[in-house]
């Protein structure tokens, strides 16, 4: 077994011993022909002392897995327990217009949508989020989304590592900036908060093995140098 640290920094390695690490969270999943998705609020302690305000789906912050497979017809029921209007968006998936959760979508504070569709793309990763006019970044900061992993007969052939959360591992990078009360800021560049799957200074232990690492960039505007 092997312990690898997700150390993330804003142009520099962040020195191991700087502070303690924190196992890294791995999302739950959601499989079959009908999705639920329920949209909430919640909190969340990311620094000892304080409770910091989060969006989630079927939790208070970040949201689960959903695993589709090519080809596949699937319903995602998805209800909006904000207090805010939204949307959900299937980015890179291929799906009608109607059912695409773009900014032309909204999806009021109480309502429900249930977009329904053919799964039509490859076996890969993608992600879904709020897409909702000028709120896209506040949401998305605040937790509100998640990975989509699309499995289909080629890639079952493959010898990949597949067994979720074990040696297959989603890792949504995040920038975040917090406030003196360690709130979650947005819509400037001071997003010096680095995050793994919501985890600050995350670890994993590793099967000694070949892994794979689904790497989702989810931050607002920056990029990330990747290195093992």
């Amino acid at each position: 077994m092997k312990a690898i640290y997700f150390i993330f920094a804003m142009g520099c390695l962040w020195p191991l011993g700087s502070s303690a690490q924190n196992p890294l969270r791995i999302p739950d999943t959601l499989a079959g022909p009908v999705l639920d998705l329920d949209l909430q609020a919640g909190s969340r302690v990311f620094y000892p002392g304080f409770t910091t305000s989060t969006l989630g789906a079927n939790g208070g912050f970040l949201a689960p897995t959903l695993l589709l497979r090519r080809n596949n017809p699937v319903q995602i029921n998805v209800r909006n327990n904000l207090s805010d209007t939204t949307t959900i968006h299937w980015h890179g998936l291929h799906v009608p217009a109607e059912d695409d959760g773009g900014p032309h979508s909204y999806l009021p504070a109480g309502a429900q949508w249930s977009p329904s569709f053919t799964v039509l793309d490859w076996a890969g990763t993608y992600w879904y989020h709020p897409h909702h006019h000028l709120h896209t970044n506040a949401q998305v900061s605040k937790g509100l989304t998640g990975f989509i992993i699309v499995r289909d007969s080629l890639e079952d052939g493959l010898a990949l590592p597949r067994t979720y959360g074990v040696d297959d591992l989603p890792l949504l990078l995040q920038t975040k900036g917090f406030n003196s009360q360690k709130e979650i800021t947005f819509d400037h560049a001071m997003d010096t908060a680095v995050m793994a799957n919501g985890t600050l200074r995350a670890t994993r232990t590793l099967p000694a093995q070949v892994v794979r690492l689904r790497l989702l960039n989810g931050c607002s505007e920056k990029g990330f140098a990747i290195g093992l």
